[in-house]
Protein backbone atom coordinates (compact mmCIF):
# COMPACT_ATOMS: atom_id res chain seq x y z
CA UNK A 1 0.00 0.00 0.00
CA UNK A 2 2.73 2.43 0.85
CA UNK A 3 4.45 1.38 -2.36
CA UNK A 4 1.36 2.26 -4.46
CA UNK A 5 0.92 5.73 -2.74
CA UNK A 6 4.58 6.54 -3.38
CA UNK A 7 4.17 5.56 -6.99
CA UNK A 8 1.08 7.80 -7.40
CA UNK A 9 2.84 10.75 -5.78
CA UNK A 10 5.81 10.32 -7.98
CA UNK A 11 3.60 10.27 -11.09
CA UNK A 12 1.77 13.46 -10.03
CA UNK A 13 5.04 15.21 -9.31
CA UNK A 14 6.31 14.11 -12.68
CA UNK A 15 3.19 15.58 -14.47
CA UNK A 16 2.95 18.93 -12.56
CA UNK A 17 5.08 21.03 -14.93
CA UNK A 18 3.07 19.78 -17.87
CA UNK A 19 -0.21 20.75 -16.21
CA UNK A 20 1.01 24.26 -15.50
CA UNK A 21 2.09 24.74 -19.09
CA UNK A 22 -1.28 23.54 -20.35
CA UNK A 23 -3.21 25.78 -18.00
CA UNK A 24 -1.21 28.81 -19.09
CA UNK A 25 -1.89 28.01 -22.75
CA UNK A 26 -5.65 27.79 -22.10
CA UNK A 27 -5.62 31.21 -20.39
CA UNK A 28 -3.74 32.82 -23.32
CA UNK A 29 -6.07 31.30 -25.92
CA UNK A 30 -9.13 32.55 -23.99
CA UNK A 31 -7.68 36.04 -23.75
CA UNK A 32 -6.96 36.20 -27.49
CA UNK A 33 -10.45 34.91 -28.30
CA UNK A 34 -12.09 37.53 -26.13
CA UNK A 35 -10.04 40.42 -27.71
CA UNK A 36 -10.97 39.50 -31.24
CA UNK A 37 -14.67 38.81 -30.65
CA UNK A 38 -16.95 41.29 -32.42
CA UNK A 39 -19.61 41.19 -29.71
CA UNK A 40 -17.22 41.62 -26.84
CA UNK A 41 -18.39 44.26 -24.27
CA UNK A 42 -15.78 46.78 -23.11
CA UNK A 43 -16.10 48.47 -19.78
CA UNK A 44 -17.05 52.22 -20.43
CA UNK A 45 -14.82 54.99 -19.10
CA UNK A 46 -16.08 58.46 -17.93
CA UNK A 47 -15.02 61.65 -19.79
CA UNK A 48 -14.90 64.91 -17.82
CA UNK A 49 -17.18 67.78 -19.24
CA UNK A 50 -15.51 71.24 -19.28
CA UNK A 51 -17.26 73.87 -17.22
CA UNK A 52 -18.43 76.97 -19.27
CA UNK A 53 -16.60 80.11 -18.25
CA UNK A 54 -18.68 82.75 -16.46
CA UNK A 55 -19.97 85.55 -18.81
CA UNK A 56 -18.48 88.91 -17.84
CA UNK A 57 -21.07 91.61 -17.16
CA UNK A 58 -20.55 94.99 -18.81
CA UNK A 59 -19.46 97.77 -16.53
CA UNK A 60 -20.04 101.51 -16.71
CA UNK A 61 -18.16 104.41 -15.12
CA UNK A 62 -20.02 107.23 -13.40
CA UNK A 63 -18.81 110.35 -15.22
CA UNK A 64 -19.17 114.12 -14.96
CA UNK A 65 -20.41 115.95 -18.05
CA UNK A 66 -23.37 117.47 -19.86
CA UNK A 67 -26.74 115.80 -20.46
CA UNK A 68 -28.39 117.35 -23.49
CA UNK A 69 -31.91 116.69 -24.75
CA UNK A 70 -32.14 117.55 -28.45
CA UNK A 71 -34.81 117.57 -31.14
CA UNK A 72 -33.33 116.31 -34.40
CA UNK A 73 -35.20 116.69 -37.69
CA UNK A 74 -34.56 117.22 -41.37
CA UNK A 75 -35.65 119.99 -43.68
CA UNK A 76 -35.16 120.93 -47.31
CA UNK A 77 -32.84 123.73 -48.34
CA UNK A 78 -35.26 126.14 -50.01
CA UNK A 79 -35.64 129.88 -50.63
CA UNK A 80 -36.66 131.84 -47.58
CA UNK A 81 -39.04 134.13 -49.50
CA UNK A 82 -41.72 131.97 -51.08
CA UNK A 83 -44.94 132.96 -52.83
CA UNK A 84 -47.86 130.51 -53.23
CA UNK A 85 -49.88 131.08 -56.41
CA UNK A 86 -53.52 130.23 -57.07
CA UNK A 87 -56.28 130.90 -59.56
CA UNK A 88 -59.07 133.31 -58.63
CA UNK A 89 -61.73 131.04 -60.14
CA UNK A 90 -62.33 127.29 -60.45
CA UNK A 91 -61.62 125.46 -63.68
CA UNK A 92 -59.87 122.65 -65.55
CA UNK A 93 -56.16 122.95 -66.33
CA UNK A 94 -55.30 123.22 -70.03
CA UNK A 95 -51.53 123.57 -69.86
CA UNK A 96 -48.69 123.82 -67.33
CA UNK A 97 -45.61 125.53 -68.75
CA UNK A 98 -43.16 125.04 -65.86
CA UNK A 99 -41.85 122.32 -63.61
CA UNK A 100 -40.04 122.18 -60.29
CA UNK A 101 -36.65 123.88 -60.41
CA UNK A 102 -37.40 126.12 -63.43
CA UNK A 103 -36.33 129.76 -63.37
CA UNK A 104 -39.11 132.20 -64.27
CA UNK A 105 -39.38 135.94 -64.89
CA UNK A 106 -42.15 138.32 -63.83
CA UNK A 107 -45.11 138.20 -66.21
CA UNK A 108 -44.33 134.73 -67.57
CA UNK A 109 -47.38 132.49 -68.17
CA UNK A 110 -47.11 129.53 -65.81
CA UNK A 111 -50.42 127.72 -66.42
CA UNK A 112 -53.97 128.35 -67.61
CA UNK A 113 -57.44 126.84 -67.76
CA UNK A 114 -59.35 125.43 -70.71
CA UNK A 115 -60.13 128.82 -72.32
CA UNK A 116 -60.48 127.87 -75.99
CA UNK A 117 -64.08 129.13 -75.99
CA UNK A 118 -63.08 132.44 -74.38
CA UNK A 119 -60.34 132.91 -76.96
CA UNK A 120 -62.87 132.33 -79.74
CA UNK A 121 -65.20 134.85 -78.11
CA UNK A 122 -62.35 137.36 -77.95
CA UNK A 123 -61.63 136.96 -81.66
CA UNK A 124 -65.31 137.59 -82.41
CA UNK A 125 -65.43 140.62 -80.07
CA UNK A 126 -62.33 142.12 -81.70
CA UNK A 127 -64.03 141.80 -85.10
CA UNK A 128 -67.12 143.58 -83.72
CA UNK A 129 -64.91 146.34 -82.29
CA UNK A 130 -63.19 146.82 -85.63
CA UNK A 131 -66.56 146.94 -87.38
CA UNK A 132 -67.88 149.55 -84.93
CA UNK A 133 -64.80 151.68 -85.47
CA UNK A 134 -65.20 151.47 -89.25
CA UNK A 135 -68.90 152.36 -89.03
CA UNK A 136 -68.19 155.38 -86.84
CA UNK A 137 -65.52 156.67 -89.20
CA UNK A 138 -67.94 156.32 -92.11
CA UNK A 139 -70.76 158.24 -90.40
CA UNK A 140 -71.98 161.60 -91.72
CA UNK A 141 -73.84 164.62 -90.35
CA UNK A 142 -72.94 167.61 -88.27
CA UNK A 143 -74.86 167.78 -84.99
CA UNK A 144 -74.13 170.97 -83.10
CA UNK A 145 -74.94 169.34 -79.77
CA UNK A 146 -72.43 166.62 -80.57
CA UNK A 147 -69.76 169.27 -81.17
CA UNK A 148 -70.56 170.88 -77.82
CA UNK A 149 -70.41 167.53 -76.07
CA UNK A 150 -67.07 166.81 -77.71
CA UNK A 151 -65.68 170.16 -76.53
CA UNK A 152 -66.85 169.49 -72.98
CA UNK A 153 -65.37 165.99 -73.05
CA UNK A 154 -62.06 167.43 -74.24
CA UNK A 155 -62.03 170.05 -71.46
CA UNK A 156 -62.81 167.40 -68.83
CA UNK A 157 -60.07 165.13 -70.14
CA UNK A 158 -57.54 167.94 -69.93
CA UNK A 159 -58.61 168.79 -66.35
CA UNK A 160 -58.34 165.15 -65.31
CA UNK A 161 -54.86 164.93 -66.79
CA UNK A 162 -53.70 168.06 -64.99
CA UNK A 163 -55.18 166.87 -61.67
CA UNK A 164 -53.37 163.54 -61.91
CA UNK A 165 -50.08 165.25 -62.72
CA UNK A 166 -50.44 167.43 -59.61
CA UNK A 167 -51.02 164.37 -57.37
CA UNK A 168 -48.01 162.28 -58.40
CA UNK A 169 -46.69 160.77 -55.11
CA UNK A 170 -43.04 161.51 -55.81
CA UNK A 171 -42.45 162.46 -52.15
CA UNK A 172 -43.61 159.01 -51.00
CA UNK A 173 -41.09 157.37 -53.29
CA UNK A 174 -38.29 159.63 -52.04
CA UNK A 175 -39.13 158.98 -48.37
CA UNK A 176 -39.36 155.22 -48.98
CA UNK A 177 -35.97 155.31 -50.70
CA UNK A 178 -34.45 157.08 -47.69
CA UNK A 179 -35.95 154.49 -45.32
CA UNK A 180 -34.66 151.67 -47.51
CA UNK A 181 -31.13 153.09 -47.52
CA UNK A 182 -31.19 153.42 -43.73
CA UNK A 183 -32.46 149.83 -43.36
CA UNK A 184 -29.63 148.56 -45.57
CA UNK A 185 -27.08 150.42 -43.44
CA UNK A 186 -28.69 148.94 -40.30
CA UNK A 187 -28.29 145.43 -41.71
CA UNK A 188 -24.63 146.13 -42.46
CA UNK A 189 -24.08 147.33 -38.89
CA UNK A 190 -25.90 144.33 -37.42
CA UNK A 191 -23.91 141.95 -39.64
CA UNK A 192 -20.63 143.47 -38.46
CA UNK A 193 -21.77 143.21 -34.83
CA UNK A 194 -22.73 139.55 -35.31
CA UNK A 195 -19.43 138.74 -37.05
CA UNK A 196 -17.57 140.47 -34.21
CA UNK A 197 -19.50 138.46 -31.59
CA UNK A 198 -18.70 135.21 -33.38
CA UNK A 199 -15.01 136.09 -33.50
CA UNK A 200 -14.88 136.28 -29.67
CA UNK A 201 -15.77 132.79 -28.43
CA UNK A 202 -14.81 133.76 -24.90
CA UNK A 203 -17.94 135.92 -24.66
CA UNK A 204 -21.21 134.37 -23.35
CA UNK A 205 -23.29 132.50 -25.89
CA UNK A 206 -26.13 134.92 -25.19
CA UNK A 207 -24.07 137.72 -26.73
CA UNK A 208 -23.84 135.85 -30.04
CA UNK A 209 -27.52 134.90 -29.85
CA UNK A 210 -28.53 138.51 -29.18
CA UNK A 211 -26.35 139.73 -32.06
CA UNK A 212 -27.89 137.13 -34.36
CA UNK A 213 -31.39 138.14 -33.29
CA UNK A 214 -30.52 141.80 -33.92
CA UNK A 215 -29.30 140.84 -37.38
CA UNK A 216 -32.52 138.94 -38.12
CA UNK A 217 -34.59 141.92 -36.85
CA UNK A 218 -32.59 144.28 -39.05
CA UNK A 219 -33.18 142.03 -42.05
CA UNK A 220 -36.89 141.96 -41.24
CA UNK A 221 -36.96 145.77 -41.14
CA UNK A 222 -35.04 145.81 -44.42
CA UNK A 223 -37.65 143.59 -46.06
CA UNK A 224 -40.38 145.87 -44.71
CA UNK A 225 -38.53 148.89 -46.09
CA UNK A 226 -38.12 147.16 -49.43
CA UNK A 227 -41.84 146.39 -49.53
CA UNK A 228 -42.66 149.99 -48.65
CA UNK A 229 -40.34 151.23 -51.37
CA UNK A 230 -41.76 148.81 -53.93
CA UNK A 231 -45.28 149.83 -52.91
CA UNK A 232 -44.44 153.53 -53.27
CA UNK A 233 -42.74 152.86 -56.59
CA UNK A 234 -45.75 150.86 -57.75
CA UNK A 235 -48.06 153.69 -56.72
CA UNK A 236 -45.86 156.12 -58.63
CA UNK A 237 -45.89 153.86 -61.67
CA UNK A 238 -49.66 153.61 -61.44
CA UNK A 239 -49.91 157.38 -61.51
CA UNK A 240 -47.63 157.52 -64.53
CA UNK A 241 -49.78 154.88 -66.19
CA UNK A 242 -52.89 156.94 -65.41
CA UNK A 243 -51.22 160.00 -66.89
CA UNK A 244 -50.51 158.06 -70.09
CA UNK A 245 -54.11 156.90 -70.20
CA UNK A 246 -55.41 160.41 -69.64
CA UNK A 247 -53.08 161.81 -72.27
CA UNK A 248 -54.56 159.26 -74.65
CA UNK A 249 -58.02 160.30 -73.47
CA UNK A 250 -57.18 163.93 -74.33
CA UNK A 251 -55.98 162.87 -77.77
CA UNK A 252 -59.15 160.81 -78.26
CA UNK A 253 -61.31 163.75 -77.16
CA UNK A 254 -59.49 166.04 -79.59
CA UNK A 255 -60.10 163.56 -82.41
CA UNK A 256 -63.78 163.27 -81.46
CA UNK A 257 -64.09 167.05 -81.53
CA UNK A 258 -62.52 167.19 -84.97
CA UNK A 259 -64.88 164.45 -86.15
CA UNK A 260 -67.88 166.31 -84.74
CA UNK A 261 -66.82 169.56 -86.40
CA UNK A 262 -66.21 167.80 -89.69
CA UNK A 263 -69.65 166.15 -89.63
CA UNK A 264 -68.42 162.64 -88.85
CA UNK A 265 -69.99 162.51 -85.42
CA UNK A 266 -72.53 159.75 -84.87
CA UNK A 267 -73.86 159.26 -81.30
CA UNK A 268 -75.28 155.85 -82.08
CA UNK A 269 -71.96 154.85 -83.62
CA UNK A 270 -70.13 156.05 -80.48
CA UNK A 271 -72.41 153.91 -78.35
CA UNK A 272 -71.78 150.87 -80.54
CA UNK A 273 -68.05 151.45 -80.29
CA UNK A 274 -68.17 151.70 -76.49
CA UNK A 275 -70.23 148.52 -76.24
CA UNK A 276 -67.82 146.63 -78.48
CA UNK A 277 -64.82 147.87 -76.48
CA UNK A 278 -66.50 146.91 -73.19
CA UNK A 279 -67.15 143.39 -74.46
CA UNK A 280 -63.49 143.02 -75.49
CA UNK A 281 -62.30 144.24 -72.07
CA UNK A 282 -64.62 141.85 -70.21
CA UNK A 283 -63.47 138.81 -72.17
CA UNK A 284 -59.83 139.74 -71.69
CA UNK A 285 -60.43 140.04 -67.95
CA UNK A 286 -61.94 136.54 -67.87
CA UNK A 287 -58.95 135.17 -69.78
CA UNK A 288 -56.59 136.87 -67.33
CA UNK A 289 -58.39 135.37 -64.31
CA UNK A 290 -58.11 131.93 -65.95
CA UNK A 291 -54.35 132.33 -66.43
CA UNK A 292 -51.55 132.19 -63.88
CA UNK A 293 -48.58 134.53 -64.37
CA UNK A 294 -45.34 134.82 -62.39
CA UNK A 295 -45.56 137.96 -60.23
CA UNK A 296 -41.79 138.09 -59.62
CA UNK A 297 -38.51 136.75 -60.94
CA UNK A 298 -37.69 133.53 -59.13
CA UNK A 299 -37.47 129.75 -59.16
CA UNK A 300 -40.33 127.21 -59.16
CA UNK A 301 -40.39 125.27 -55.88
CA UNK A 302 -43.56 123.20 -56.19
CA UNK A 303 -46.03 122.33 -58.95
CA UNK A 304 -49.11 120.42 -57.82
CA UNK A 305 -51.18 120.44 -61.03
CA UNK A 306 -51.11 118.83 -64.44
CA UNK A 307 -53.27 119.16 -67.59
CA UNK A 308 -56.82 117.95 -67.03
CA UNK A 309 -56.88 118.57 -63.26
CA UNK A 310 -59.92 120.25 -61.72
CA UNK A 311 -58.84 123.17 -59.52
CA UNK A 312 -60.78 125.13 -56.92
CA UNK A 313 -60.47 128.89 -56.56
CA UNK A 314 -57.60 130.09 -54.33
CA UNK A 315 -56.07 126.61 -53.89
CA UNK A 316 -52.26 126.83 -54.08
CA UNK A 317 -51.12 125.14 -57.31
CA UNK A 318 -47.62 126.56 -57.84
CA UNK A 319 -45.08 127.93 -55.37
CA UNK A 320 -42.20 130.14 -56.46
CA UNK A 321 -39.43 131.78 -54.46
CA UNK A 322 -36.54 134.14 -54.81
CA UNK A 323 -33.24 132.24 -55.29
CA UNK A 324 -31.54 133.83 -52.27
CA UNK A 325 -31.41 133.68 -49.34
CA UNK A 326 -32.20 130.05 -48.56
CA UNK A 327 -33.06 128.28 -45.32
CA UNK A 328 -34.04 124.82 -44.03
CA UNK A 329 -37.80 124.29 -44.32
CA UNK A 330 -39.23 121.34 -42.34
CA UNK A 331 -42.70 119.89 -41.78
CA UNK A 332 -42.97 118.86 -38.12
CA UNK A 333 -45.84 117.61 -36.03
CA UNK A 334 -47.38 120.61 -34.31
CA UNK A 335 -46.38 119.21 -30.90
CA UNK A 336 -42.71 118.93 -31.89
CA UNK A 337 -42.69 122.34 -33.58
CA UNK A 338 -44.04 124.04 -30.47
CA UNK A 339 -41.24 122.55 -28.35
CA UNK A 340 -39.00 124.97 -30.26
CA UNK A 341 -38.94 128.74 -29.98
CA UNK A 342 -38.03 131.51 -32.41
CA UNK A 343 -34.40 132.48 -31.86
CA UNK A 344 -33.34 129.08 -30.49
CA UNK A 345 -29.74 128.37 -31.59
CA UNK A 346 -28.65 124.91 -32.69
CA UNK A 347 -26.56 123.17 -35.31
CA UNK A 348 -27.30 122.37 -38.97
CA UNK A 349 -25.45 120.26 -41.49
CA UNK A 350 -25.99 118.77 -44.90
CA UNK A 351 -27.29 115.28 -44.16
CA UNK A 352 -24.49 112.70 -43.81
CA UNK A 353 -21.86 115.47 -44.18
CA UNK A 354 -20.76 116.42 -40.62
CA UNK A 355 -17.94 118.57 -41.98
CA UNK A 356 -20.57 121.11 -43.16
CA UNK A 357 -21.97 121.71 -39.64
CA UNK A 358 -22.68 125.37 -38.81
CA UNK A 359 -24.63 127.26 -36.18
CA UNK A 360 -28.26 127.92 -37.08
CA UNK A 361 -31.31 129.59 -35.51
CA UNK A 362 -35.05 128.91 -35.57
CA UNK A 363 -36.68 131.69 -37.57
CA UNK A 364 -40.31 130.58 -37.72
CA UNK A 365 -42.61 127.99 -36.14
CA UNK A 366 -46.38 127.48 -36.55
CA UNK A 367 -48.25 128.99 -33.62
CA UNK A 368 -51.21 126.63 -33.92
CA UNK A 369 -52.62 123.86 -36.08
CA UNK A 370 -54.83 126.47 -37.76
CA UNK A 371 -51.93 128.48 -39.21
CA UNK A 372 -51.89 128.58 -43.00
CA UNK A 373 -48.12 127.97 -43.00
CA UNK A 374 -47.34 124.86 -40.96
CA UNK A 375 -43.63 124.83 -41.83
CA UNK A 376 -40.76 125.24 -39.37
CA UNK A 377 -37.99 127.42 -40.81
CA UNK A 378 -34.36 127.48 -39.67
CA UNK A 379 -31.85 130.08 -40.87
CA UNK A 380 -28.27 128.90 -41.46
CA UNK A 381 -25.16 130.07 -43.33
CA UNK A 382 -24.64 126.90 -45.37
CA UNK A 383 -22.82 127.67 -48.59
CA UNK A 384 -23.05 126.11 -52.06
CA UNK A 385 -25.86 123.77 -51.04
CA UNK A 386 -28.16 122.82 -53.95
CA UNK A 387 -31.88 123.53 -53.92
CA UNK A 388 -34.02 120.93 -52.07
CA UNK A 389 -30.96 119.30 -50.44
CA UNK A 390 -31.85 117.57 -47.15
CA UNK A 391 -30.43 119.38 -44.11
CA UNK A 392 -30.22 117.83 -40.63
CA UNK A 393 -31.11 120.17 -37.76
CA UNK A 394 -30.28 119.55 -34.08
CA UNK A 395 -31.88 121.90 -31.58
CA UNK A 396 -31.15 121.68 -27.81
CA UNK A 397 -34.39 121.56 -25.83
CA UNK A 398 -32.85 121.17 -22.35
CA UNK A 399 -29.24 121.02 -21.15
CA UNK A 400 -27.87 120.01 -17.72
CA UNK A 401 -24.22 121.04 -17.51
CA UNK A 402 -21.48 119.42 -15.39
CA UNK A 403 -23.65 116.70 -13.82
CA UNK A 404 -23.10 113.01 -13.03
CA UNK A 405 -24.40 110.68 -15.72
CA UNK A 406 -24.63 107.03 -16.73
CA UNK A 407 -25.85 105.35 -19.90
CA UNK A 408 -29.48 104.14 -19.75
CA UNK A 409 -28.30 100.48 -19.82
CA UNK A 410 -26.72 100.91 -16.38
CA UNK A 411 -29.99 101.92 -14.68
CA UNK A 412 -32.25 99.21 -13.26
CA UNK A 413 -35.83 99.43 -12.04
CA UNK A 414 -37.93 97.07 -9.99
CA UNK A 415 -41.44 98.00 -8.96
CA UNK A 416 -41.07 101.56 -7.62
CA UNK A 417 -37.32 101.31 -7.05
CA UNK A 418 -34.62 102.78 -9.29
CA UNK A 419 -31.12 101.51 -8.52
CA UNK A 420 -27.69 100.52 -9.84
CA UNK A 421 -25.32 97.71 -8.88
CA UNK A 422 -21.96 99.05 -7.70
CA UNK A 423 -18.73 97.07 -7.81
CA UNK A 424 -17.12 97.28 -4.36
CA UNK A 425 -14.16 95.51 -2.69
CA UNK A 426 -16.73 93.43 -0.78
CA UNK A 427 -18.58 92.44 -3.96
CA UNK A 428 -21.58 93.84 -5.91
CA UNK A 429 -23.93 96.10 -3.95
CA UNK A 430 -27.23 97.63 -5.11
CA UNK A 431 -27.68 101.35 -4.47
CA UNK A 432 -30.84 103.43 -4.96
CA UNK A 433 -30.33 106.45 -7.21
CA UNK A 434 -32.34 109.56 -8.07
CA UNK A 435 -32.35 110.39 -11.76
CA UNK A 436 -33.02 113.66 -13.57
CA UNK A 437 -32.95 114.46 -17.29
CA UNK A 438 -33.05 111.34 -19.48
CA UNK A 439 -31.97 111.07 -23.11
CA UNK A 440 -31.30 108.14 -25.43
CA UNK A 441 -27.58 108.23 -24.58
CA UNK A 442 -27.26 109.69 -21.07
CA UNK A 443 -29.21 109.77 -17.81
CA UNK A 444 -28.54 112.46 -15.22
CA UNK A 445 -27.80 111.02 -11.74
CA UNK A 446 -28.84 113.43 -9.01
CA UNK A 447 -27.85 111.30 -6.01
CA UNK A 448 -26.78 107.80 -4.97
CA UNK A 449 -23.36 107.51 -6.65
CA UNK A 450 -20.15 109.46 -7.01
CA UNK A 451 -17.89 110.29 -9.93
CA UNK A 452 -15.61 107.35 -10.73
CA UNK A 453 -17.91 104.65 -9.30
CA UNK A 454 -18.05 101.47 -11.41
CA UNK A 455 -21.53 100.14 -12.12
CA UNK A 456 -22.42 96.66 -13.34
CA UNK A 457 -24.73 96.23 -16.28
CA UNK A 458 -27.67 93.85 -16.19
Amino acid sequence: MKKQRSLHTACFSHRLPSLLVGLLAVVLIAACSTEGAPNAQIEPTSTPIPTAPAVARPTYLVQLGDVREELTFTGRWQPRDQLPLSFETAGAIRQVNVQRGDTVIAGQLLADYQIDELENQLDSALLNLESAQNSLEAGEGNDISSVADAEINLANARLQLESTRQNIPWTSVANARISLDEAERAVDRAQRAYDDARSHPEQPASTTTQALQSLEDAKTRLRSAENSYFSAAQSYNNYMFQIKQQENAVITAELRLEEARSGASDPSGQQSLRSAQLQVDQIREQITSASLFAPIDGVVLEVSIQPGDQVQAFDTVITIGQPEPKEAVASLAIGDAQRLSVGLVGECQVINQPETAVQCVVRQIPLSARDADQSTRVAASLEEVPLNQLVEVRMPLEVRENVLWLPPAAIRTFQNRTFVVLETPDGPRSVDVEIGLQTDERVEIISGVQEGDVVQGP
